[in-house]
């Protein structure tokens, strides 16, 4: 995903025809479908509701009416003399690699896979921007920064490039309209812009990471590189697809203005354009058929005749892709802010998400959005634990505010500063006239010039130079080296960058490098996370494996040696701090060369600033020599100080250096046309530089001025030839070529190497290069246009300077000061006051890094006139915690229903064991009652027969004694004879039944209970009736321990659900829990609070805020009656507790 938020100020029929543009006529989606535009609306969670959106909808809604309601979501403002028209959307890209949509188009598997991955990706950053976006409430300098609630995203789906080729992309347009606080409000762009590096780092990584995507690609042979995005197979065909797009488009657009020419006032319809698309496709190439671009044969055959063939395929090697569970979110977090303090003094917390989804993604991880997102949010949560605030303590902190560091910026800042400290001398230096040695050496230079160059000529341990652009800088320095020379004292001069470095060398003829060079040779080493150590004699270098003895020959200073940095304003914290360590360690002196007003470091900088403040003195070269017209040179001394910008507009309009476009296409067409080689292009970014320098060159091919016959192909995936203009982008010794150095193709071979010549070097023996295939694949570009990086230090015959919304201050300036006779500046504006307000937005823009002082003045500005605790904070924070509240009381209420539930569960389970057992205790027990029933009958009988007879022979005993006591004299014998024999047998039948019974009924009365007794008894030790018992009586033991067996369960559960803790300490309170009876009562709250938050959001902001304060009031007087009435009870408590003491009644009365 490349590119970064545009605004897009026109109407809504304008922006029609901007996105109709943007898309070939040959492309599967027409806006005129209902389907091409899908319209988006989401919440503050990032929850999205989305239908398709009509080509008269769209519109309306850039117009600010709302797709939903038709209502008016505000009127935009229009554009005045001092400030531009309202942004009606905010744009961004959401594309992919050439190679990958050739894959797509190529095969149907791989083009649904793709899409589905560029839907997962604008869903990702939908969802992100929701949940981030912000706006503005309140007055001036009580404002408040608060979060979105609704807000409105347009997706619309191309899958070709305007001129035909294949080439997926998503135009994402973020509505400028939101709802927050209860109405529609602007949203604050100025947040998105902080935010833009972020979203494109995710839509990459969205893609890059889909599983579905690679799995498909390989299923065709096919191998995505995680890092790079691209498809390894076809990535060496991407500058065929865009070569032979541009040729059908050229065609194209030369078949249909002959229509046009012979159907005047007649409208093209669907069928003659589809056939006019065949014949630009057919058109030169007699031997192919008429076809379409829909069908993927005809991509197949322009492959194929480009050396394409899928049967032979090689698959070539790529990183092994990591799942999102290997990494570790420690080093990921660590990384990622390492990158933070290498770019810059102070960062936002979206500058550290958009570094760790970076490093994610160059790991290669395979992973769904959801698996991708918490990894993201996971290793940035760890990096910005690492990070403080510069920011004072209280103060409003945005998220797109830059006032996080850490303590690795300081440390070397404070090093820095320590190292400049110690380079100021104590007394006012005194430096020799080198007026004599400029006469000698046949220069004129001004007052400015001579003192400059005296102080760099002399011992002065530290020297600040700046000069304006074109001020003779290095005609000073030519003059300075030689006084130097003079003196017996060498001059050693550095650059940044290898390529001004070269400049320097070229122009002054003495040795030159760059200083990364310098401190490399001194034994300094840096990551590609800029983490710098350093090397000492006999370490092992991590990166050749060699021993590292010391710098080298040509390293080597001696005391009172001068450094002189050129381009130091672009020099930053890091390499600066390794040069000054280096210089002090050998004793010599550094003059610093630049230029404030023009490009900062591209990492963290503020070097220049800190060295003029701390050493106190700076000699500013303010005469400025470079252009023909000397009103110019002092317009650019004003444009310099970045003073009243509108009157600097106004100024550059008189001289005829304002051009008006009506849109981008006439832009590039005017610049195409009207630039000539050797002007500066400036443009503010490389994609506006790589769409610019493919019209630019095809300009040039229909000149004749580039050969397009044989071609490579550059890292920008344009095409190069012979007469083009290219860029190198890597330092690289062995073949002579330094980063931003310029060359011209001379050549190029067959195996796409190619032979280049230094664009700028003025000698008249030409020396060339030659540059591999590879080198030029990876590290060189067209460079027609180019961003202010690419054109500083360069002097053209003229210039031209793209502005847009991306440009600021410093690349404008740099832009309008590299030509010597004219410097235009082109603007798409509908009128020259639309213009001049773009101008003033552009110069006051100002991204450098100047350290941590200046980082922190920007944090506390950029939150000046915030208020941290306003009237929607106290809404958003009251319904928040109602919706938090009720979300928790609705996760209670759901958790008691599960605690209901599974206590039921538990009861319902031990309930039917229970029945069970108590079923079986109860035929057990019936079964020994019936067994025991059976056993006693008979005995009951039995003993009820002894009995009787047991009665009957005691009776008879009776008779017999009765007999006995009144016989005579003559019968007393046989009486007592009769009686002995009924007393012995009274008592054998009375041992007799007492044996078998136990005892011996008394009469006849109780002999039916006797019998039972005494028959129950002997039944109980019959084994019959012991074993029944037994069988009982374990049924009704297993129940006892059942019983204990479900109060432990019970208790168990009641531990698992509560806490062991809690249970142990009140096991009462959870036997008798009622869940359904709390589950109600959580939910009747939840009720209540969502409730009250709905209130809320149907009154105003003043109105919902009174309600809250009036609420708490209330709160407070009820919280204030309840400390009191416990302050009366603890009185009377008090006194009654004393009236105890005093009357010594302390058993009588009842204690409180």
């Amino acid at each position: 995903m490349h590119g970064g938020v545009v605004l897009f100020r026109g109407t809504g029929a304008d922006a029609m025809r901007y996105v109709e543009a943007d898309r070939s006529r040959a492309d599967d989606y027409y806006l005129g479908d209902a389907t091409g535009i899908s319209y988006a609306v989401l919440d503050a969670s990032g929850e999205a509701n989305s239908r398709p959106l009509s080509s008269d909808d769209y519109a309306g809604w850039v117009d600010w009416i709302s797709p939903d309601t038709g209502e008016r979501m505000g009127r935009p403002r229009l554009a005045g003399s001092d400030r531009q028209g309202s942004p009606r959307f905010a744009e961004m890209v959401i594309n992919t690699p050439k190679s990958l949509s050739v894959a797509a188009a190529l095969h149907s598997e791989v083009s649904e896979a793709l899409d589905a991955a560029q839907q997962d990706a604008l869903s990702e950053i939908q969802r992100w921007l929701a949940q981030h976006s912000v706006t503005r409430v309140g007055p001036r300098g009580k404002q408040e920064v608060v979060p979105i609630e609704h807000m409105q995203i347009v997706g619309i789906r191309h899958l070709t490039s305007r001129a035909g080729d294949p080439h997926r992309h998503i135009h994402m347009q973020v509505g400028t309209r939101v709802w927050a606080a209860g109405k529609w409000r602007a949203l604050d762009t100025a947040a998105m812009f902080k935010q833009q590096g972020t979203l494109r780092a995710l839509g990459a990584a969205v893609i890059a990471a889909s599983p579905e995507l690679a799995a498909v690609l390989d299923k065709h042979g096919l191998t995505l590189d995680p890092v790079t995005g691209e498809v390894t197979e076809l990535e060496s065909f991407n500058a065929l697809m865009s070569k032979r797009g541009a040729q059908v488009w050229k065609n194209l657009e030369r078949l249909e203005a002959e229509w046009e020419a012979a159907h005047p006032g007649e409208t093209m319809g669907p069928v003659v354009s589809s056939r006019l698309t065949a014949k630009a496709w057919a058109f030169e190439r007699p031997a192919k058929k008429p076809t379409t671009t829909r069908e993927e044969a005809e991509w197949l055959t322009e492959l194929r005749e480009a050396g394409y063939d899928p049967e032979t395929l090689t698959r070539k090697l790529v990183s092994a892709p990591a799942q999102s569970d290997e990494l570790s979110v420690q080093e990921i977090a660590s990384r990622a802010l390492d990158r933070c303090a290498a770019g810059s003094s102070a960062w936002t917390h979206h500058d550290v998400q958009e570094h760790v989804t970076r490093i994610i993604t160059e790991h290669g991880v395979r992973a769904i959005p959801e698996e991708l997102r918490e990894l993201v949010a996971l290793s940035t949560t760890l990096a910005l634990e690492d990070c403080f605030s510069i920011l004072p303590t209280g103060a409003p902190a945005p998220e797109h505010v830059a006032h996080l560091t850490s303590l690795r910026v300081v440390q070397v800042e404070t090093e820095l500063r320590d190292l400049l400290t110690a380079r100021t001398p104590e007394k006012k230096q005194r430096y020799h006239d080198v007026s004599q040695v400029a006469d000698r050496l046949g220069q004129q230079l001004d007052a400015g010039q001579l003192d400059a160059a005296a102080a760099v000529a002399s011992s002065d341990p530290l020297v600040i130079v700046e000069g304006a652009a074109g001020a003779g800088k290095t005609t000073m320095l030519a003059t300075a080296i030689a006084a130097a020379n003079d003196h017996g004292r060498r001059v050693r001069v550095v650059a940044p960058t290898k390529r001004a470095a070269d400049v320097a060398h070229q122009e002054l003829g003495v040795r030159a490098t760059s200083v990364a060079a310098l401190v490399h040779a001194h034994g300094y080493r840096w990551n590609e996370d800029g983490v710098w150590t350093r090397l000492t004699p006999g370490a092992t270098d991590p990166a050749t494996g060699a021993t590292f003895t010391g710098p080298p020959p040509g390293a080597v200073f001696r005391r009172g040696d001068r450094i002189v940095v050129d381009e130091a304003g672009m020099l930053d914290q890091d390499a600066a701090l390794a040069l000054f360590t280096v210089a002090a360690e050998v004793g010599a002196t550094v003059a610093l060369v630049g230029d404030r007003a023009q490009l900062a470091a591209v990492g963290r900088g503020g070097v220049l600033d800190m060295a003029a403040q701390i050493r106190g003195r700076t000699f500013d070269m303010t005469e400025v020599h470079r252009f023909t017209d000397p009103d110019y040179a002092d317009l650019t001394v004003r444009m310099r100080d970045r003073r009243d910008p509108g009157d600097v507009f106004d100024q550059l309009d008189q001289h005829g250096l304002i051009r008006l476009h009506a849109d981008g296409d006439e832009l590039q067409e005017h610049v195409a046309q009207n630039a000539l080689y050797g002007e500066t292009i400036t443009v503010a970014s490389n994609e506006d530089a790589t769409r610019l320098n493919e019209r630019i060159r095809e300009e040039r091919i229909a000149r004749g001025l580039v050969d397009d016959a044989a071609t490579t192909t550059g890292r920008d995936g344009l095409s190069i030839g012979a007469g083009d203009l290219i860029q190198t982008r890597r330092n690289e010794t062995a073949l002579g070529v330094a980063n931003r150095q310029q060359w011209m193709v001379q050549r190029v071979e067959p195996d796409g190497s190619v032979w280049v010549r230094d664009a700028h070097d003025e000698r008249k023996r030409e020396h060339t290069r030659r540059l591999p295939a590879e080198y030029i694949r990876e590290h060189a570009h067209l460079v027609y246009a180019a961003t202010a990086y690419g054109v500083q230090g360069v002097t053209a015959p003229a210039s031209h300077t793209i502005l847009s919304d991306g440009i600021n201050g410093a690349a404008v300036y740099v832009g309008m000061t590299r030509g010597r006779s004219e410097n235009a500046l082109h603007v798409i504006a509908e009128s020259r006051a639309e213009a001049r307000a773009q101008f003033i937005d552009a110069m006051e823009r100002d991204n450098a890094d100047r350290g941590l002082a200046d980082a922190t003045e920007r944090a506390v500005e950029a939150v000046r006139g915030l208020v941290d605790e306003g009237t929607v904070k106290l809404v958003n924070t009251r319904v928040a915690q109602l919706i938090q509240d009720a979300e928790k009381a609705e996760r209670r209420a759901a958790w008691w229903e599960r605690v209901g539930a599974r206590l039921d569960q538990q009861h319902e389970h031990q309930q039917a064991e229970m029945d069970e057992q108590t079923a079986v205790i109860q035929a057990e027990t019936e079964a020994a009652t019936r067994v025991r029933a059976e056993v006693r009958e008979p005995l009951t009988v039995v003993a009820m027969q002894e009995g009787r007879e047991h009665l009957a022979a005691l009776d008879q005993e009776a008779a017999a004694q009765t007999k006995l006591n009144t016989a005579g004299r003559f019968g007393r014998r046989a009486a007592r004879k009769d009686h002995q024999a009924a007393t012995t047998r009274a008592r054998k039948s009375r041992a007799r039944v007492a044996d078998r019974w136990g005892t011996t009924p008394r009469d006849a009365d109780n002999l039916t209970g006797w019998a039972s007794r005494a028959a129950e008894r002997l039944a109980a030790r019959d084994p019959r009736v012991i074993e029944a018992e037994q069988h009982a009586e374990a049924a009704r033991t297993a129940g006892e321990e059942m019983d204990m067996r479900h109060h432990s369960e019970r208790r168990a559960l009641h531990a698992d659900i509560f806490g062991a803790e809690q249970v142990r300490r009140d096991p009462l309170r959870y036997e008798f829990t009622h869940p359904d009876r709390e589950a109600a009562n959580a939910g009747r709250a939840a009720a209540i609070a969502r409730q009250e938050a709905t209130t809320l959001r149907s009154l105003s902001v003043q109105d919902a805020a009174a309600r809250i304060t009036a609420q708490r009031e209330a709160a407070e007087r009820a919280r204030l009656a309840r400390e009191a009435r416990a302050r009366k009870l603890r009185a009377s408590h008090d006194l009654l507790s004393e009236s105890r003491r005093r009357t010594g009644l302390h058993n009588d009365v009842p204690r409180l």
